[in-house]
């Protein structure tokens, strides 16, 4: 995936919002409008009329930068390790993280349901916050198990990679008793640490104009150590998407 099929799905998302609504006022506001006047009605009709002229423009917007949008390339990625985060239009526990070409690298999802339930018990964890986070250049899949007082990521056939066990707040200890890693928020800084080196840095701020042809000004931008590893990594998003 990449970041023209992303503008692609809002673009949808926004015009299905927009039809939608035009119904409902169409079937339902515009013929209780004729019967009475009361305000409630008058309110509930510039509401929606209000949201039909919003979605709308929303949706020429990421249509015209679908059309104005560089086409996405693969290419090797120089300097810094960075991905950017953009929400994804089918959920707001779903998003892709891209690369400066406009490639989708990463995929973070929140398993929920009966899936949730069949992985829980499948690695005997106890209650727990399930992350689902997809490599796509590597091609792996692993799963996060954010319990209240540890952390766990298993593959997908359940092997354990990597544990963690919480001892304040914002402190983990490795299961090699030796790794620490720390985790600090601020207003648009989000920090991991690995024995007090960074590992991962999520900032937001006004995006290079070269970047902005592409993404939003806003878009948040993830660094990360040139020496972290793979599992590190997952276990640094799944920190960052609670």
């Amino acid at each position: 995936m990449n970041i023209r099929n992303h503008y692609s799905g809002m673009a949808r998302l926004y015009i299905h919002q927009s039809i939608l609504y035009t119904i409902f006022l169409t079937i339902v506001v515009l013929p209780c409008l004729k019967k009475t006047h009361i305000f409630p009605v008058i309110g509930t009709g510039i509401f929606i009329l209000a949201s039909i002229v919003y979605y709308f423009f929303r949706y020429l917007y990421f249509s015209f930068k679908v059309n104005a949008l560089p086409r996405p390339h693969f290419a090797k990625q120089q300097g810094s390790v960075y991905f950017l985060i953009m929400p994804s239009p089918v959920s707001a526990y779903h998003w892709k993280l891209f690369s400066s070409n406009g490639i989708c690298k990463f995929s973070i999802v929140a398993v929920t349901g009966k899936e949730k339930k069949s992985k829980i018990k499948a690695t005997n964890s106890k209650k727990a916050r399930v992350l689902r986070v997809m490599d796509h250049e590597k091609n792996m899949t692993c799963l996060a198990f954010k319990e209240k007082h540890s952390f766990h990521l298993y593959t997908e056939g359940n092997e354990l990679l990597f544990s963690a066990k919480k001892q304040n707040k914002r402190e983990f200890y490795g299961s090699n008793g030796l790794d620490r890693y720390q985790y600090k928020k601020m207003a648009y800084n989000f920090v991991v640490t690995k024995n007090g080196r960074k590992i991962m840095t999520i900032s937001q701020g006004l995006m290079p104009t070269r970047l902005q042809k592409l993404f939003y000004a806003s878009t948040p931008v993830v660094t990360f150590d040139s020496n972290i590893k793979d599992y590190e990594r997952h276990f640094c998003l799944a920190l960052f998407f609670r």
